[in-house]
């Protein structure tokens, strides 16, 4: 039977979430997003598979998320496992910016090394929110509640950084930016100091009962197979830097258009998080993921007609096209990933939150490592439209594990 948790409990915890993922790496912390794509393209001189492989290096951190799991599961500083890392994880993150904000002449190795480590403390920090989230909102069954409102704020951020990531990327020197981001790990460790933990204090008995959870999932065969369906949903041959510079050297979009274009998306993301917590017990999960693996499918061979002629010659069409997909394909992309993130929160066992969550969120993050790449290398090969098709055949691979998967809801009735 489900525990009862007051308003007034729900609304601090989800303050402090919401605080925290609002200044995270997929909240304003994503600030220099922009900035760095035209420093590695017109300062560095990169191609476009030597940013794919860059981008792919600096997201190692995600891919070995289950350590980071294992060492706050098992391994409490001062007797909390998810305060203290926050404190330390943000403030390793605020040097590295500031850091970054000095330096004169930039290199390829000193940006590989310190954007690896600043990505790699990011993905600490969220393996330790995920933890927190997934052992405070399970016994009370509201998991999908607390990820709309991380999410919601992620987006919100995300609105504001695509209002002035464009803006800052044309305006302002990189070292200005990486600067100010050098602010946010600040605010995320002062939200931090509001987090309310219990204490382990019998940390022998705690390990043992940690041990014996994280050994009865990993026997969980539910477990391995959403693993293998988060990442067959993400490995797809990225085109991504490719489509980047083919958008900035061929469609002509500025800092200032993908500034837009990344707002819009965020706020349909935002729009489908708020839909998410209204209706997420009137949709069947298996039902939508089916929809959803279609869309993607079809909205990934969507991106062929910019290589028509008529999108090549008229760039308000082709401008008009980019904002349209980029706020049906968000909401829809919003719903998803959060239905996809509850179905792993849920399957996640007492005592081993934190290294089950971040165990198979790993694998959505190995399937974006491999998939950028892949893309990369695929794309010296055979060229970006037949790279664009592959993709979508990768995606449409998701089908082929999702019979196999159990989903909380899959026996209940629709509300």
């Amino acid at each position: 039977m489900e525990q009862a948790l007051d308003k007034n409990q729900i609304l601090k915890l989800s303050i402090v979430f919401a605080l925290i993922y609002f200044f995270s790496i997929n909240g304003l912390a994503s600030l220099p997003g922009i900035t760095i794509s035209f420093l590695l393209k017109d300062v560095l001189k990169m191609t476009a598979t030597q940013a794919a492989y860059f981008g792919a290096v600096t997201l190692v951190g995600w891919a070995i998320k289950p350590i980071w799991g294992l060492i706050s599961d098992l391994i409490p500083i001062f007797g909390y496992r998810r305060k203290s890392y926050l404190i330390i994880t943000a403030t390793i993150t605020t040097i590295v910016w500031v850091y970054l904000g000095q330096v004169e002449n930039f290199s390829i190795k000193t940006l590989l090394i310190l954007f690896t480590l600043s990505s790699t403390m990011y993905a600490f920090m969220d393996v330790i929110c995920d933890g927190l989230m997934v052992e405070t909102g399970k016994p009370y069954n509201i998991t999908g509640q607390l990820q709309s409102i991380q999410w919601t704020s992620v987006y919100i951020a995300a609105i504001i950084t695509g209002l002035v990531g464009g803006w800052v990327a044309k305006n302002l020197a990189p070292q200005t930016v990486f600067l100010i981001t050098g602010m946010f790990p600040v605010l995320i460790l002062l939200s931090s100091l509001f987090i309310k933990e219990t204490k382990v204090i019998n940390h022998a008995e705690h390990l043992k009962l940690t041990v014996v959870s994280l050994k009865k999932a990993s026997r969980t065969k539910t477990i391995w197979l959403l693993a293998l369906f988060l990442f067959l949903w993400t490995f797809s041959p990225s085109f991504g830097a490719p489509f980047f510079y083919y958008a900035v050297d061929v469609l002509k979009f500025d800092q200032i258009f993908l500034g837009i274009v990344a707002t819009v998306g965020a706020a349909s993301s935002a729009v489908g998080a708020i839909l998410y917590a209204r209706y997420v017990k009137k949709i069947k999960t298996r039902v939508w993921i089916n929809v959803a693996i279609f869309l993607g499918v079809i909205a990934t061979l969507f991106d062929l007609i910019y290589f028509t002629q008529l999108v090549q010659q008229n760039l308000a069409l082709a401008k008009a096209l980019n904002i349209a997909t980029a706020a049906i394909l968000s909401v829809i992309g919003s719903i998803t990933f959060l239905m996809i993130l509850n179905a792993a929160a849920l399957a996640c066992p007492k005592n081993g939150e934190g290294t089950t969550f971040a165990t198979l969120t790993s694998f959505w993050n190995i399937g974006l490592i491999g998939s950028s790449i892949l893309g990369g290398f695929l794309f010296e090969k055979i060229g970006l439209q037949p790279l664009i098709i592959t993709s979508a055949v990768f995606t449409a691979a998701a089908w082929i594990v999702l019979p196999h998967l159990q989903f909380a809801d899959d026996d209940m009735p629709v509300a």
